[in-house]
Formats: structure tokens, C-alpha cells, sequence
């Protein structure tokens, strides 16, 4: 724990630390969290806010937060929604495909090169401007079939994991896979390396390669 007559503050940026890069040399920024643990001498949120505005950040948006609210949030985010659930939602749609006897080339299309086309749709006016511009096929679907995908069970199991990360579950799993060595981080790299979905992607990227 640090001691009591020392400030303790966080900046946290909402993007991956290559895009925060990339808008930082183009004059823009991502948008950040401030959070403010400790300020024994009154002037730690000034200089957390200074940080963020020497990067940029606040040329897009500062929100303040709890280092509580960040990191659960964080963690919560990137293992049911923005990483492992979005990657196991493409591979398994890919898969699905594959084994129905579709072309590799086309699931890769359907279930993975496209996702990024849709999420931008959602950046840019959320949820229901997506909705508006996609087909209304394509709508229709979404509403009649998604649910049936990702329903109450799902979200209960997101629960579970939220209550791993509150609880000190999941750090204490982290630092003993740390500790080990990293092994399942290792294994799972070379083993999604070895699946279809790459190799069919790595090709997909040589033939239409956005320039």
C-alpha cells in the first residue's frame, strides 16, 4: 500500500495502446478515465487531468471514474465481450459454417471480416442507426435470432464472471498462470494460430488487402 502523504491517481485510456498511438501522432487522442485514490496534497485530480491532456486524451473525452469501477469493468469487458466473447462468437460461427459444408472463404467473410463493418456502424451512431442502415433482412434477423443465440444463459454466465473478477478470482488465476509462466497464453496462441479460421484469414488478407 503506498504511503498516506503520497497522491495516488490513474489514467486509463479506452483504446488499445496502438491506437492510442496512431490518433496521438494525428493530433487527436482517445477518450480516457481519471480516477483519484489518495490526494493529500489537494492537487491530484489537476495533474491526472494534465497527464491526459499531454496525450491528447482530452481532445476526446475524459471520464472519471474509481480504480474499483475501472478495473472490474476493464476486466469484465475484455473476457465476455470485447475479446472472449467476440472472439468465440466468430470462431464458432466460422466453424458452424465450415462443418455445414460452406466455403472456409466465405464464413471468413461472413463471420469475421464483416464484424468490423458492423461494430463501425455501432461507433458511429449506436445500436439502433446500425439497425437502420443494414438491410431490413438482415434487421429482422438480428431481432428474431439473436436472442435465441446469446440469451438468459449467457448472461448468466457473464455474471459468474463478473463475480470471479470482483472477488479476487480471476487475479489470483492470473498471477499463478504469471508465476507458471504464462502456459495457457502460450498453448492457446499456438493453437488458435493452427485453426482454420487464421489460416483461411491470412489468405483473405493477401487477395483483398486494403491499401
Amino acid at each position: 500500500m503506498p504511503p498516506e502523504d503520497v497522491d495516488v491517481i490513474m489514467v486509463a485510456p479506452k483504446a488499445p495502446g496502438t491506437e492510442e498511438r496512431k490518433a496521438y501522432l494525428e493530433g487527436f487522442g482517445v477518450p480516457g478515465l481519471v480516477a483519484v485514490k489518495q490526494n493529500p496534497s489537494g492537487e491530484a485530480r489537476e495533474v491526472a487531468l494534465a497527464m491526459t491532456k499531454a496525450m491528447h486524451w482530452t481532445k476526446a473525452g475524459i471520464l472519471e471514474c474509481t480504480f474499483e469501477q475501472e478495473t472490474y469493468e476493464d476486466l469484465f469487458g475484455e473476457q465476455c465481450v470485447l475479446c472472449g466473447g467476440l472472439v468465440e462468437l466468430m470462431r464458432n460461427g466460422f466453424e458452424v459454417l465450415v462443418e455445414a459444408g460452406y466455403p472456409p472463404e466465405m464464413a471468413y467473410f461472413e463471420c469475421v471480416h464483416e464484424m468490423k463493418l458492423i461494430v463501425d456502424l455501432v461507433w458511429q451512431g449506436g445500436i439502433k442507426r446500425m439497425a437502420e442502415v443494414i438491410s431490413n433482412t438482415a434487421e429482422y434477423g438480428m431481432w428474431a435470432v439473436g436472442h435465441q443465440i446469446i440469451g438468459p444463459e449467457v448472461k448468466e454466465k457473464m455474471k459468474e464472471a463478473l463475480k470471479r473478477v470482483e472477488n479476487g478470482e480471476f487475479a489470483n488465476e492470473w498471477v499463478d498462470e504469471y508465476k507458471r509462466g504464462i502456459p495457457l497464453l502460450k498453448a492457446s496462441r499456438e493453437k488458435i494460430g493452427e485453426h482454420q479460421v487464421e489460416t483461411v484469414g491470412a489468405e483473405i488478407r493477401k487477395l483483398f488487402a486494403q491499401k
